[in-house]
């Protein structure tokens, strides 16, 4: 059975001449993520009074470097204080549910006009780390209680600022995926307790599509910085790849035409690769170690893959070593660009944008050149006293 993509080395896939991506919106991706979802979380979240765009930097000597054209880097350090571009989608998740639950318009619980009525409910969800801060720390807004699960691996760092937010942290032997699992199996035993989860693995799960609506108000932003310079080339870094998907389908609807994206993975957790390289979602094997610990996950979502599998037109993967060097080299900075201060797990989508440009087989598997104009996204901030 051929497949839409093709192993072009033992890092990298891309998609077949056969199968390209159509440029024009799948309409058949409105029951995944239908574009009035989108609308509605840009026109909500707008409305937040903590609410602002972030940066969105521009970085010549960068590009350079890497004999490109253009370089953005769209910087989620500071996004709502929680240092990570999750808090787009937990929060809005959460604010959907209880809006449904309490029968009340979702602006008055962001308001905090509901804070006493949302005291009967807990949110729950697994989480690798930031989505699981942004959930407690939406909870506390809103006034509802939270509790996280979280597999092993996750440093304490991470851990202690979720429970800084009132959270109840579970942490139980096993990955994520595991965590998942036991997170909708409480949501289940319980009809006060809330599944905000941004990993649906069947379909159908009315909060996964709120949070990417949530993370898609990204892409507008981006869109808008950009004006008439659109980008052609976006490097999106996945763990079960919502966020990407969010993002690509985003830039697919104020953009109107498909972005060229390239989808960014850990070597030891690279779940969609694995999908892409089948045909199909693929589920994969280990302990899923990385550093980029955000991004450890064994099996994509399914609406994520969806998206995915229609608008990627090309697939990496990254070691954690070449990470440690572009974080690095990012904050430092390269002659008069900005000194930006990326995460673990928020570097990966440069990292795979630096490990394509060096190499000359990917270069020009890619397409990229001296007049490419590529946009990733720093999804997150350096945890409070890391050192970069």
């Amino acid at each position: 059975m051929s497949h839409p993509f093709q192993l072009i080395a033992g890092n990298a896939l891309l998609r077949t001449r056969e199968d390209p991506v159509n440029p024009v919106w799948d309409h058949d991706l409105n029951v995944v993520l239908p574009t009035q979802d989108m609308q509605h979380a840009a026109i909500a979240m707008h409305h937040w009074p903590e609410y602002r765009p972030t940066p969105l930097y521009s970085l010549p000597a960068m590009a350079s470097t890497l004999q490109l054209g253009q370089l953005w880097v769209k910087d989620e350090s500071q996004r709502f204080g929680r240092g990570g571009v999750k808090a787009l989608g937990a929060p809005y998740g959460l604010l959907t549910l209880l809006g449904e639950a309490l029968l009340l318009p979702p602006e008055l619980i962001a308001d905090g006009q509901a804070h006493d009525r949302c005291t009967a409910y807990t949110a729950i969800a697994a989480t690798d780390g930031n989505h699981g801060l942004a959930l407690a720390w939406a909870a506390k807004q809103f006034g509802c209680a939270a509790h996280i699960v979280l597999g092993q691996g996750v440093d304490e760092g991470r851990i202690q600022r979720i429970r800084d937010c009132g959270a109840v942290v579970e942490v139980i032997p096993g990955t994520y995926d595991d965590a998942v699992l036991l997170a909708e199996q409480r949501a289940r035993e319980d009809h006060h307790t809330l599944l905000i989860t941004d990993t649906d693995y069947h379909g159908g799960l009315p909060v996964t599509r709120a949070i990417m609506a949530g993370y898609s108000v990204l892409a507008q932003e981006m869109a808008e910085s950009l004006h008439l310079t659109p980008p052609t080339h976006v490097f999106l870094h996945c763990g079960v790849g919502g966020l990407a998907a969010a993002v690509a389908a985003g830039l697919w609807h104020v953009l109107e035409h498909a972005p060229n994206v390239i989808t960014v993975e850990p070597t030891r957790a690279a779940c969609l690769f694995a999908s892409l390289a089948h045909g199909q979602m693929m589920q994969v094997p280990g302990d899923l170690s990385t550093r980029m610990i955000g991004l450890s996950c064994g099996l994509p979502s399914q609406p994520a893959w969806q998206i995915l599998r229609r608008c990627a037109s090309g697939a990496v993967t990254v070691s954690d070593e070449l990470s440690l060097q572009v974080q690095h080299t990012l904050a430092r900075g390269i002659g008069s660009d900005p000194q930006i201060l990326s995460g673990d797990t928020g570097i990966a989508g440069l990292t795979g944008l630096w490990l394509a440009a060096q190499s000359p087989l990917l270069r020009q598997a890619f397409e990229l050149n001296e007049n490419s104009r590529v946009l990733v996204i720093s999804s997150e901030g350096p945890q409070p006293g890391q050192v970069i």
